[in-house]
């Protein structure tokens, strides 16, 4: 069964571990990620993506109280995935190695930071296949 974007939200807020959870736009937060990552691709290549999604995960537990923290996290993971989407891509047509930082289990791990704030595997699986999903969205938007 798949679950429509606005249920996952609806999940997001009834599992996170502070309950006052404020809400955003998650589409256009994503999409504002996705169009970072592609800019920095088309300037400046994959070492560009690589300093800015290392540089975003740096900057959560200092994004504020819980909800920005959530919504920064969000934020990174969506430039983690869309990277990593791009690296796979693009490495083989440019005819270079795939990023090392961009390697699934090393993504995965950074993506497993989201347990500090869903307190629900199931509800965690759905959070992490909506990114996913938006992020895929948002690439293929932007023609990459």
């Amino acid at each position: 069964m798949r679950v429509s974007g606005w249920a996952t939200w609806l999940l997001i807020g009834l599992s996170v571990a502070d309950v006052h959870a404020e809400d955003w736009d998650h589409d256009a937060n994503i999409e504002a990620a996705v169009s970072v990552v592609v800019s920095a691709y088309r300037q400046d290549g994959m070492a560009a993506i690589e300093n800015l999604v290392s540089s975003c995960y740096g900057v959560i537990e200092r994004a504020g109280d819980s909800d920005a923290q959530l919504r920064q996290l969000e934020t990174c993971a969506s430039m983690d995935l869309a990277a990593w989407r791009v690296d796979r891509a693009k490495a083989p047509v440019e005819g270079r190695d795939f990023t090392p930082y961009f390697k699934a289990e090393l993504v995965i791990g950074r993506l497993e930071r989201l347990s500090s704030f869903v307190t629900t595997p199931p509800v965690e699986e759905q959070v992490l296949r909506a990114w996913s999903n938006a992020v895929a969205n948002a690439l293929e938007k932007s023609g990459l």
